[in-house]
Order: C-alpha cells, then structure tokens, then sequence
C-alpha cells in the first residue's frame, strides 16, 4: 500500500512539474520580442580587411573605427564607392572599438585600454583623451550622453564632457537578460544593438532597457563574401532615414529596408 502511495505521490509530483514547465515556456514566448526579417534595398563597397568595431553614417560618409592590435584605425568612407577618403592609425598598443560623434567631435573607445580618444570630425586631429574602467565595446549618442557597451547586459550612460558615469541600463528580452551587447546605434529613441556572435539586431527602449523588436539579418552574412565574420556594424542616416549594416571582414554595406524605423516619427 505504502508503495502505491508513493508511486502516485511521485506521478502527481510530475505531473505538477509539467504544468510548471509548459506554463514557464509558455511565458517565455509571449513575453520575447518579436523578430522582423530585414530586406536589402542597396549594396556598397566596404574594405574586407577592416574588422569592423564601430560604424555611423555623417554628412554623407561613413565613420568607421577598425580593431585587432597593430591593425586598429579610424577612417571616413566614400559611401558609394567604399574608398577610404582620410585615416588615422592608433599606436599598435590599442585596439580600437566602438564610435560615436558629437557635437562635432568624434569619440573612439578601445577595449581594455581603458582610454577613450576623441578626434575633430572633419580632420581626424586628436584633441583629447579619456580614461574609463573596464572594457569598451560599442558606443553611441542619444543626443544629450554617449551611451556605452562593455560585452554584457548592461549600457552605461556617460557625460560627453568628462565621460564621467551619469546611470547606467540593464538590457533584457521579457525575462531573459541579455548578453554580449556590442556596437550600437541611436535612431529614433531606440538604441540598436549588434550582439556578438548572433547575427540579429536589437531595438532597445531606452528607457526600460526591454528588447522591442530583432531584426534578423541571417540572410545578409552569406553576401558578404567569405571571409565575413561577426556582424558589427550599424549606421543611421537620419536625414533620408536610412539603415545600413556590416560587420567584421564584410565586403559590403547593406542598406536595408525596416518600416518599424523608417516610418515612425523622431524622437528625442
């Protein structure tokens, strides 16, 4: 008797677990963001050697920060023909990562150096430099703070005077924290990030720090070329409100169609 109890005591008992599991899973889903295919509307020419770090659209080029040790550099480049109009070399010591402008001045990081250089945006000149703790991944700007990446879950917001530390925003889908956030974007109030090593692109609420939506963009790595590594690259041309994307070793730039973006107003 006691052997039967205990038989159905351990089939109630997975039973229950079951329920538990298939009701978990069943809010993971509902509460994951939902994923937008993307489409290409354009191709250009992008250097294949580059590994690309930090990627933005200005005054009708592309600002470019590349990285590896003795390879790193910043460049500006001819949109439609890919050549690479004017370059810096940084001391082989650094590797350069993400990138950012403003008000007129170019805000490069680099990895585990700790140091942040900041450039004019017209002649590349170096015009100053700041120290950060931890690692520097990717790097954008909502206007009033440069927003930073390390490699996980969270964005730090900085002062773009001092790149003093102003707040920081943990980075989750649903429930799910979400890890390894690379090169960013600002474009319409979302934050745009690349996550290293998944070739998707997540639209940020920057003020909740929740996923909004993915942009799959599987279907783009296969067209540039074979040595194309990691996707890393986002730029946002807010005049034409066009969205083009690379990565490391790509040999193009997509520009590709998101209506989510394209046609939503622009906000601060």
């Amino acid at each position: 008797m006691y052997k039967q109890v205990t038989i159905i005591s351990l089939i109630v008992i997975v039973f229950i677990m079951h329920l538990f599991i298939v009701k978990g899973y069943a809010l993971e889903i509902r509460s994951t963001a939902p994923v937008i295919s993307s489409e290409v509307v354009n191709a250009y020419p992008h250097d294949e050697t580059a590994y690309t770090q930090g990627f933005l659209y200005h005054d009708k080029a592309f600002y470019e920060s590349t990285g590896k040790h003795g390879r790193s550099s910043l460049r500006i480049i001819e949109q439609k023909s890919g050549t690479i109009s004017t370059e810096i070399k940084i001391n082989n010591k650094f590797f350069g990562e993400g990138l950012c402008i403003w008000n007129d001045k170019i805000f490069q990081l680099t990895w585990k150096s700790g140091k942040c250089f900041v450039y004019d945006t017209r002649s590349l000149a170096h015009t100053a430099s700041f120290k950060y703790n931890g690692q520097g991944w990717g790097l954008t700007t909502d206007g009033d703070f440069l927003i930073q990446s390390n490699g996980t879950n969270t964005l730090t917001f900085r002062d773009p005077h001092d790149f003093a530390k102003i707040t920081t925003l943990k980075i989750t889908d649903g429930s799910k924290k979400v890890f390894r956030i690379n090169e960013l974007e600002y474009v319409k109030g979302l934050i745009l990030c690349n996550i290293w090593f998944k070739d998707k692109i997540g639209a940020i609420d920057k003020t909740t720090g929740k996923i909004k939506f993915w942009i799959d963009i599987s279907n783009l790595r296969p067209l540039a070329g074979k040595k194309a590594e990691a996707a890393n690259g986002i730029a946002w041309d807010a005049v034409n409100n066009r969205l083009f994307v690379t990565g490391k070793f790509w040999n193009k730039v997509f520009e590709i169609k998101l209506p989510e973006l394209q046609q939503a107003p622009s906000t601060s």
